[in-house]
């Protein structure tokens, strides 16, 4: 009878370890680490999809610009060889005229091209942030799955501890179940094996006499030193 304190005991030392379980991280921290990782990168990959859409305008600005210059070449160029009465001032405007804008395309083909690169590169980079956001996501719901798990499983703990105490409560008298429950409140807990002579609540050796009351169940017997209620399974 005496064992079965000792059981309820167990089992509210279960409580006890799982609540205090439920108090710890589970997982949040790195869960919080991951959501301000996710964030950042979501940042990231705003400014360069950003960035692209500015440098894809800024591609099409300069291939308009490209258009029209080369346009503008063909005219002058078509005024220079239908140029039937060789007007030398016409000729010599046309020319550096061209030469101007001929000039202009280069640094304008220049520039698209430094642009096509800076694409490039930035499609790249995209490409790079966007699968770390999918890492990311994928990290931040499977620490967030194993959490909730975690959690399910310590309450499921704590409610079978619950209802073995019940269990066990039901079979124990109320004279002896109340005196436990009276120096749990006191002690912290209101028996305690006894181990070769020993009290593993006190640590401390009981009388000859006290271990022959319990080997002989001689009912309620107490520790001589903490008063808790003692109980064994091996006597030396």
């Amino acid at each position: 009878m005496l064992d079965l304190l000792v059981e309820i005991q167990d089992n509210k030392e279960i409580i006890k370890k799982c609540k205090k379980e439920l108090k710890i991280d589970l997982g949040i921290h790195s869960m919080k680490k991951i959501k301000n990782e996710f964030e950042q990168e979501k940042e990231k990959y705003k400014s360069i999809d950003t960035k692209l859409k500015e440098n894809k305008i800024e591609i099409e600005n300069v291939e308009n610009k490209l258009n029209i210059i080369k346009q503008e070449i063909t005219s002058e160029e078509d005024k220079l060889y239908r140029n039937l009465k060789y007007d030398l001032k016409l000729i010599n405007s046309l020319e550096k005229s061209i030469e101007l804008k001929v000039s202009k395309m280069k640094e304008l083909e220049e520039k698209n091209l430094k642009l096509l690169y800076e694409e490039e590169e930035l499609l790249q980079q995209k490409g790079c942030s966007g699968k770390r956001l999918i890492t990311l996501k994928a990290d931040f719901h499977k620490n967030k799955k194993t959490s909730s798990e975690k959690i399910i499983k310590i309450k499921q703990n704590i409610e079978k501890a619950q209802q073995n105490i019940l269990d066990i409560e039901k079979r124990i008298p109320k004279e002896l179940l109340d005196k436990f429950n009276q120096l749990s409140s006191i002690k912290g807990t209101g028996a305690a094996r006894l181990s070769e002579g020993v009290c593993l609540g006190c640590k401390m050796k009981v009388s000859a006499m006290t271990i022959d009351n319990v080997k002989n169940h001689r009912g309620i017997v107490y520790c001589d030193n903490c008063g808790r209620i003692i109980s064994c399974n091996k006597i030396s």
